[in-house]
């Protein structure tokens, strides 16, 4: 099947937090975009694909779904897109054209490259950027939103496991909107305390090392924490 969209006549609205995407920080934020959809109730769809490797992944994807209908006024369905696999015919088509269908599409936490080695070959980043291009409201924050751009970086394995800190691919959905750029959300993070937890856990030494190693051409968008 082809990535189609039933979002025609909607704006096109791409929201980045760079964290506490579930906080009461942010819920004017959502309300904002929500309404911008037009009158509600507006019905939405949460891509858990980044956290989907975690054991408590329906938990993360309850609280979601809870936090936009009690406090944002959105009723939100889960993808249900844990794995490459979720995406396999026949279900997957139906999966495929819900994201296509739906006004707004909201992703947050988890692992970016997590992420980016399920969504790889398959319908999900075209149907973003035609949600992008055609219209609709995509809502990226922390992990999903250092999945946007040309490159990101793989904060787990580097910040927990200890890898060389590097570039890896994104899904460069901000490319067509004229934003060449290594997304870092978590731009001030400070949770380290004594040790360097900016730039979404890199520090700056490490940032800075891997800002050499840029394309050319593609510079760093940092969002800090809580705004959007």
């Amino acid at each position: 099947m082809t990535a189609s969209s039933a979002a025609g006549g909607l704006p096109r609205l791409l929201t980045i937090m760079g964290s506490g995407e579930t906080a009461p920080t942010m819920i004017k934020v959502h309300r904002a975009v929500v309404e911008r959809l037009g009158p509600g109730p507006v019905h939405g769809v949460l891509l858990d694909t980044p956290f989907g490797f975690q054991t408590n992944a329906p938990d993360i994807a309850a609280r979601a779904v809870d936090y936009f209908r009690d406090s944002v006024g959105a009723t939100l369905e889960v993808a249900g897109i844990r794995s490459a696999a979720d995406l396999e015919p026949p279900g997957g088509d139906a999966v495929i054209a819900r994201i296509a269908a739906a006004p707004f599409i909201f992703s947050g936490p988890g692992s970016p490259t997590y992420a980016l080695r399920q969504w790889r070959g398959t319908l999900v980043p075209a149907v973003l950027a035609e949600k992008l291009a055609l219209g609709g409201a995509v809502t990226f924050a922390s992990a999903a939103a250092l999945a946007l751009g040309v490159v990101s970086v793989p904060v787990y394995e580097v910040y927990k496991v200890g890898e060389d800190a590097r570039w890896v691919e994104g899904l460069d959905l901000l490319g067509a909107l004229g934003l060449h750029v290594a997304l870092i959300p978590h731009y001030d993070n400070a949770e380290g305390g004594t040790h360097d937890t900016r730039f979404s856990y890199l520090g700056e030494q490490r940032l800075a090392g891997l800002e050499e190693e840029l394309p050319e051409g593609v510079f760093v968008l940092g969002v800090d924490e809580h705004t959007a």
